[in-house]
């Protein structure tokens, strides 16, 4: 890996944990932002930090995660690192407050209504949004004093989506039903790691506390962004919808994660939660009514149900739904009823346990295209390439990996079972012209994860019994910009979806949006009649899914 470490030094007191306690927690505990996506068991090896002075003697673990060089200039993992006296380091440079955030959701070809999607405003771009615990501006100033003017208070509402790695809110003028600012941030539990389970696991053994007050400071800060972007006091913010997974929700209002971490997988409550801010432990300087969207299970949750919702498939024949990412929520169905189910991807979609995997940061190359050369590093050149802002290739994130295995696919780098030839097994298949490398290791990661999905998928639609669904509605960041070619190429998706896709962007946010604006007893109605004829299908033990994983796992090399 390549990290760059801040210059100034930071100065961590005396632990009062004792030994026991690993530097990675101390960080946290201090108010310190640690990328640990393997939630600190030591797997992933990016909790990076360097010694100034007088580091311990590396472990076995660091030996094998870090190379001499690093280990020679005191770095060190900080989940491995049990010191309790007063240090001084040097923390990575992370770029992960710029992940880039789904902040839209796309209507133009119907798949949302447009009454869901606001109008916006003079200069307002939609796309995607880059930010950290603030608001990136989505029009000027001047703007915000036309908007507003000097007509007297306005009243406004907020719309946060909380996904496992970020979140993303909208500012709404409900008077004139007009979206007037927008934030994104990262989703600062990622320290306890970057899946749901991870963080089920770390609720349970007693950071449940400290995982509410994460994710608090996240929407206070979200919060504190969009008033100031759109130039309005506090007190202008009267409500706040908000949407996430069931682990997210139940994270967020302090309930017990005991019955999600182990089967039956009980939730401790679903139902629609209507309270204020400060029962939240939001800031005081919110004076807001909340209200979380209600769930369906486990593992799908208010974001799913709030897509259905904002998509109007309750109102449709035979759709089906998707959500990709550390965890593949799926929901097919329409007016008759919906079969909802969900599979454990692992976070490969969104860069997480790979070797060259980056978060959606500008630099992280979303597609590529390779060609054979015998003369290029590796023999493999790379004839056409896409970062995110335009920056230099500093790794792939989850689109750019699935290119990558795609690619590898149709140029007979890998056989069926996946893997590759020499000399690739052993070098790894260069990208970017030689800047980093994918690996074999990276190619089981991927196999998994779309073996997960496609199983997930043939399972929920034989069970459902509804033929092809009519309609395949693909939500998020991941599947905004991935390539369909390359997604059947691989298996994730089955090849009579060729055609039939529809990306319709962040559908989570849309159905809080929709929620913020709509009359109030009639979307509590269809909420409930959304989520009281919805059945889930549980993946765990079925005998069809395991069967199918395993066959998924392959790859069909005579494409």
């Amino acid at each position: 890996m390549n990290v760059q470490y801040a210059k100034e030094v930071t100065e961590l007191p005396a632990g009062s944990g004792g030994k026991a306690e690993t530097l990675m927690m101390r960080l946290i505990r201090a108010g310190y932002y640690v990328d640990a996506p393997c939630g600190g068991k030591g797997t992933c090896g990016r909790c990076r930090v360097r010694f100034v002075s007088e580091a311990p003697q590396p472990t076995a673990n660091e030996r094998r995660l870090l190379t001499e060089e690093e280990r020679s200039s005191g770095v060190r993992l900080a989940c491995e690192v049990r010191v309790a006296e007063a240090c001084s380091l040097q923390l990575p440079v992370s770029r992960e407050q710029e992940i880039d955030v789904l902040v839209t959701a796309d209507a133009a070809d119907g798949a949302i209504p447009s009454r869901t999607v606001d109008e916006g405003i003079p200069g307002q771009t939609a796309g995607t949004i880059h930010g950290q615990r603030d608001c990136v501006a989505m029009h000027s100033r001047e703007d915000a004093a036309k908007i507003w003017g000097h007509s007297g208070k306005k009243r406004c509402g907020a719309a946060v989506d909380i996904g496992t790695t970020t979140l993303a809110a909208t500012l709404y003028d409900l008077t004139d039903r007009k979206r007037i600012a927008a934030a994104s941030s990262v989703n600062h539990q990622r320290a306890y790691g970057a899946d749901v389970l991870s963080r089920i696991q770390a609720a349970n053994e007693g950071a449940a506390e400290e995982l509410r007050l994460s994710i608090c400071r996240d929407i206070d800060a979200l919060l504190a962004g969009l008033v100031a972007d759109a130039g309005i006091p506090d007190d202008a913010v009267e409500e706040l919808v908000i949407v996430g997974n069931t682990t997210m929700c139940h994270l967020l209002r302090g309930l017990s994660c005991a019955g999600l971490g182990a089967a039956p997988f009980t939730p401790e409550d679903l139902s629609l939660w209507e309270g204020s801010g400060a029962e939240l432990a939001l800031s005081d300087r919110w004076s807001v009514s909340v209200t979380i969207l209600p769930g369906i299970s486990a593992f799908v949750g208010a974001d799913i149900v709030a897509g259905i919702y904002a998509l109007e498939m309750d109102r449709k024949k035979n759709a089906l739904l998707l959500d990709i990412g550390t965890n593949g929520e799926m929901a097919a169905g329409g007016a008759d009823g919906f079969l909802v189910t969900s599979a454990a991807a692992g976070p490969v979609f969104e860069g997480g346990n790979i070797s060259c995997g980056v978060a959606g940061v500008p630099g992280a190359m979303t597609s590529l295209v390779l060609e054979r050369d015998p003369a290029a590093i590796g023999g493999i050149r790379t004839v056409e390439l896409s970062t995110i802002a335009g920056e230099t290739p500093i790794g792939l994130c989850g689109t750019g990996i699935i290119d990558a295995v795609g690619e590898a696919v149709r140029l007979g780098l890998i056989d069926e079972n996946g893997t590759f030839e020499e000399p690739w097994f052993t070098d790894g298949m260069p990208v970017a012209e030689g800047r980093f490398r994918f690996r074999q290791e990276d190619v089981r990661q991927v196999q998994m994860g779309k073996a997960a999905i496609r199983a997930g998928i043939e399972t929920l639609l034989a069970e459902y019994g509804g033929g092809d669904p009519e309609e395949i509605l693909i939500a998020g960041g991941f599947g905004c910009r991935m390539d369909e070619e390359q997604t059947i190429r691989i298996g994730l998706f089955p090849e009579q979806f060729r055609g039939h896709i529809t990306m319709i962007g962040n559908s989570a946010l849309a159905g809080a949006q929709r929620y913020l604006l709509d009359d109030r007893t009639a979307a509590k109605q269809r909420l409930a009649s959304i989520t009281g004829r919805a059945q889930e299908l549980s993946l765990a033990m079925h005998p069809k899914f395991n069967e199918l994983y395993l066959d998924e796992m392959f790859f069909d090399t005579d494409r």
